[in-house]
């Protein structure tokens, strides 16, 4: 016996079939898939933004990035042997560019010789390196106060120190050095690296 529960009306000879409303499971897709143009959002609009959004990011970027510190620059090296090992006196001048002290953490240095290899050494104590002066007098030629850890450098001024370093390298190796380099670390601040 054939199922008479649900009928579907056939349509009639001559007519138009009956359009068939959809169910919430079967929703034609053809309207929303069928060309680009009416999905895309319209491409000048989205170019004006991100134009937009570039501008305030390099004006952001801009504005905060990194003003520099401090500067400095090594003003006079000196250098004597001792039994096949290099005491380095070097004449270093901070200049403190921010509305703050500066107050010195670290103090390190790194030789690099014309081979390529690379020495670093931590500051002497100030109170030895007074004693290091009196003791080699070629080491006088940078002399000045002496530059040391706990410095504070008033806002907007200048030092002009000198630390002493060692190197396990001949007089000969250090004078033909490729580069000796200067990092003074600072408490609250970026480290302030002087080269030569």
């Amino acid at each position: 016996m054939p199922d008479t529960s649900n009928p579907t009306p056939q349509p009639k000879a001559g007519q138009p079939p009956a359009a068939q409303t959809p169910d919430i499971g079967h929703v034609p897709m053809s309207e929303e898939f069928d060309r680009a143009k009416w999905t895309l959002p319209p491409l000048v609009p989205i170019l004006i933004a991100l134009a937009a959004v570039a501008i305030v990011v390099a004006v952001v970027s801009f504005t905060t990035r990194a003003k520099p510190v401090a500067a400095g620059a090594i003003t006079k090296i000196a250098s004597v042997d001792q039994d096949g090992n290099t005491m380095v006196a070097v004449q270093v001048k901070v200049d403190n560019m921010i509305q703050k002290q500066l107050w010195i953490k670290d103090i390190r240095s790194e030789l690099e010789t014309a081979d390529g290899q690379k020495y670093i050494d931590h500051v002497a104590p100030a109170s030895e390196a007074a004693s290091y002066l009196k003791s080699f007098p070629p080491l006088r030629e940078a002399k000045a106060d002496p530059l040391r850890e706990e410095l504070k450098i008033p806002a907007g001024t200048s030092f002009t120190g000198y630390a002493v370093f060692a190197y396990p390298v001949s007089k000969t190796v250090f004078d033909a050095r490729k580069s000796l380099t200067v990092h003074i670390g600072m408490y609250d601040q970026t480290t302030l690296v002087v080269k030569q």
